[in-house]
């Protein structure tokens, strides 16, 4: 149960930080935390696929 809780983590601070980039799209900061909750999304098919083929 432990792996789903981190997924759940990373699903919810890419959300996260995908709204708040996308509220200040206008600034540079905010299209970084777009790119940045991008890259976290990605991220949790990657941990997905370590939790696949290291069990």
């Amino acid at each position: 149960m432990q792996h789903i809780d981190w997924l759940i983590v990373l699903i919810g601070t890419g959300f996260a930080l995908l709204g708040i980039g996308f509220s200040y799209r206008d600034k540079n900061w905010g299209v970084a935390l777009i790119a940045l909750g991008v890259l976290t999304m990605f991220s949790t098919i990657t941990f997905k696929l370590y939790i696949a083929f290291n069990h």
